[in-house]
């Protein structure tokens, strides 16, 4: 797995970040971050492609697409912040932190977004095999999505869904009750065990 802060010799300090603040329009949430003066914020200009899994460990603009040939997570060391004002290609994403998409999300498997003092923006289309959000303020476009469970009240038909197509192992309790023959409680999947389960290499959906 890379992480970010290793590739800082890259990145430029954005030290004026209203004109990234402009373009987005500072009605989104990700404007009052990039307005913290507590935040140190990079800046890449161009198109970025990862080779590998990626730790997002930095705050960073990337002024184009990001590509990441494998998973993202924004919360292996320090939380991650985020800036996309193209389109991110990932395989998978796990986020605690914030993060905005001035483009489209586009996931193979699974995009999360977890915990509510950070934000979830994607101007353009999310599309993913499973959307999961779990208490995040969350602002995005539904594109192709097989499967969708909301920030605050998911519907049972919701996780219902999500349950047909997760292994059990992403639930809590979710393999003892396989073991008796039982599915997992009617529920999101955690997020600590799909961050664990990705970084371990193990798969998160069922065989097709």
């Amino acid at each position: 797995m890379l992480t970010m802060s290793s590739w800082r010799a890259r990145f430029d300090r954005l030290a004026d970040t209203s004109a990234v603040v402009e373009r987005l329009g500072s009605a989104t949430n990700m404007a009052d971050y990039l307005q913290d003066a507590g935040i140190g914020w990079q800046y890449h200009a161009g198109d970025l492609v990862v080779p590998e899994d990626l730790a997002l460990d930095i705050a960073l603009v990337v002024d184009g697409d990001l590509i990441v040939h494998g998973f993202l997570d924004d919360y292996v060391r320090d939380i991650g912040m985020l800036v996309v004002l193209g389109d991110l290609v990932v395989r998978d994403l796990v986020s605690w932190g914030s993060v905005y998409v001035g483009g489209d999300l586009r996931a193979e498997g699974i995009v999360y977004g977890y915990y509510n003092d950070f934000t979830f923006e994607v101007s353009g289309a999310v599309h993913a095999r499973a959307l999961v959000l779990h208490d995040k303020s969350a602002s995005y476009g539904t594109g192709e999505v097989g499967v969708e469970v909301e920030s605050y009240h998911p519907s049972e038909e919701q996780l219902r869904a999500a349950r047909d197509i997760f292994v059990p192992q992403v639930y809590d309790g979710g393999a003892k009750r396989a073991r008796k023959g039982l599915p997992p409680k009617l529920k999101r999947p955690s997020y600590q065990r799909v961050c664990s389960r990705l970084r371990e290499g193990k798969p998160l959906f069922r065989s097709l």
